[in-house]
Parts: C-alpha cells; structure tokens; sequence
C-alpha cells in the first residue's frame, strides 16, 4: 500500500454547502450550547429570542467542508488504518446564521513518523458569491502501519504544559445521547452509534466524536475569555489523545496568552484533547506565542 505524496496540492473543489438557522443552532446544542443553562448560550441556541440576535458558533465550520475531498486521491490504503491525529480551524469572517460556501480541499503535506504517517488534509470554504476565503481547516490523519517511506518528519511542536495553575478550570458533563446528537451534522460513522461497530474496534461502547469534545472545548473557552463573541475567534486547534464515552465530564484547563490561550481537556486523569491552542482573530499566529508561555518539547 502507498500514500500518494505526488498529489499534495492537488486541489479538489466540491459541491455547494449551504446551512441555515436551524443547521447552527443543531450544531449549537450538539456540542453542550445550552446544557447548563438554557439561557445562557441564546444567540447559539435560539433565532427568534426578543433582543438577541442569532449568531453561529466558529467551530461550525468544521461540519461546512464534508469529508475534506475524496480519500482515494490520499492513498490506497484501508479506511480501518485511519485515526483522526488532530484538527484546527481559522475563521477568515464571522459565520453567518445561513448562507454558502464552496469546498476547496487538498492534501497539504505528508509526514513519516517511523511505524505510521501523517497526512494533513486542508479545506477552504469559500463564500459562493465572491470566492473570498470564510473558513479555513486541517484534518491531521494518523494512517497507521503506512510509515517509513523517507519523507521529512512533522515540523517540530513546541507546546508544552505551562508550569503555572491554570486561569480557569471548567466542568462539563457530556450527556449519554451527545454522539447520537452530534452524528445529525452529518458524520454518521457508527462507531459512535452501534455498539457493534465499536465493540469491533475494541470499545465497550460507541465513543463521542472527537470534533465533538473539541466543540465543547471551543464553546468553554469563548464564553471564559471573550465573553462567547464569535467575532474574537480567530483560530483553534487540538490533538486528539484519547477517545471519549458519552456521559463523561469533561475537565478543561485554560492558560491564558498574549495572543489567546492554551488549554488542555481531561476526563478524570486521562487527557482526551492535548495541544490546545486558541488565538483572537487579528492577533499574531500560533507559533509566535512568547517562549516564556510555552517550552521545548
């Protein structure tokens, strides 16, 4: 089996997405918007409450691009090999409460890491009137056992824990029926809904979706630190470390920076989210965070 290196930057336009007030509340609630108080997130949640405007949690973007392209121009090898490594996302402008875009996706780089590869796979949404950028996301994918083909290995990452108590801590319960939520916008992969499929793959019952926890981690770090206005956000980005069952409480720990926040998700002792980093829009990149904030790994 092979990974088809020869295709990077090999762009793929896909079919029109388009959503509406209903697509981004669904998507709202599915990630917590809610949950604790049901007043709390009514922009998110609601479009016809008296006094508050309907407005779209950034992270919805993720659901706009589909499955980022055909897969069969990434490699030959088998779905089963594929783990989801980490995801990011850039808000170009703030999402509308309907509207849309035109998929743009490409596989962006390849990385070998001894056993497995990495393949990083970006889609760009654009406004289907102006062809001007909204969105911008990466799909990091572990392809396991596709390792050891010489290619360069991932660039060097840097984020580390900070040596100091986090500025915020915040608890939040999953509900039992979240990935059955979450599955309506549009990832209907049952491994988060048949025990079958995920006692197939070594699961004593189907998992959350990891795009899921990284909602609710989006969602808590708005409303910690810019008051949950979507026009702060500006990028977001994790890596998945370990799998999530509904019903699990999710513990995450935020560090705040000059240009946003780093953060870190846990159930209990196990981190599930590791290598988070959030940066207000207009503020300067991810890798210009101060030293003093982050360390060598």
């Amino acid at each position: 089996m092979a990974i088809y290196g020869q295709n990077i930057g090999s762009v793929t336009e896909g079919v029109p997405v388009s959503w509406d007030s209903k697509d981004a509340i669904l998507y709202a609630l599915s990630v917590g918007a809610g949950a604790r108080d049901q007043v709390r997130n009514l922009a998110f949640t609601t479009e016809n409450s008296r006094g508050v405007e309907q407005s779209v949690l950034p992270t919805f973007a993720v659901v706009l691009g589909g499955s980022g392209g055909s897969m069969e121009q990434l490699g030959d090898f088998k779905l089963s090999q594929i783990l989801h490594g980490g995801q990011s996302i850039t808000l170009h402008r703030t999402l509308a409460a309907s509207g849309t875009v035109i998929p743009l996706s490409f596989m962006s780089a390849v990385h070998d890491k001894g056993k497995n590869a990495i393949i990083d796979l970006t889609t760009q949404l654009l406004d289907v009137h102006t062809r001007e950028p909204v969105a911008t996301s990466v799909t990091s994918m572990i392809i396991r056992g596709e390792g050891g083909f010489g290619s360069g290995p991932a660039p060097r990452d840097t984020w580390e824990v900070p040596d100091r108590p986090a500025d915020y801590v915040d608890i939040q319960k999953t509900s039992l029926d979240q990935a059955l939520i979450y599955r309506l916008n549009g990832d209907r992969n049952p491994l988060h809904s048949d025990p079958a499929v995920a006692a197939k793959v070594g699961f004593d019952q189907p998992i959350l979706h990891g795009l899921c926890t990284m909602g609710f981690a989006a969602r808590t770090l708005m409303e910690r630190i810019s008051n949950s206005d979507p026009d702060v956000f500006g990028s977001l980005s994790v890596r998945f470390a370990s799998p999530v069952i509904p019903g699990d409480e999710l513990t995450t720990s935020i560090w705040l920076t000059e240009t946003g926040a780093l953060f870190q998700v846990r159930v209990k002792d196990t981190v599930v989210l590791d290598r988070g980093t959030y940066i207000r829009r207009g503020a300067a990149p991810a890798e210009e965070i101060q030293e003093s904030e982050t360390a060598t790994a």
